[in-house]
């Protein structure tokens, strides 16, 4: 089973070895859509949906 953890405990682990801010968005958007780590707290089970994000082509349409 896939480690619980808050969203604020994850990005802090992956910033501490990331070199640069995509870097740390990327490998969070990852651990969490791909399974490697489950969000507790208001973000319990989430997923993010790239296409929302800023600099995505949907975002720009």
């Amino acid at each position: 089973m896939a480690p619980q953890v808050t969203i604020q405990d994850l990005v802090t682990v992956v910033a501490e070895n990331a070199t640069s801010e995509a870097e740390v968005m990327a490998t969070v958007v990852h651990m969490v859509n791909t399974g490697l780590v489950r969000l507790e707290g208001k973000l319990h089970g989430a997923r993010f949906d790239l296409r929302e994000l800023p600099g995505s082509p949907a975002f720009a349409a």
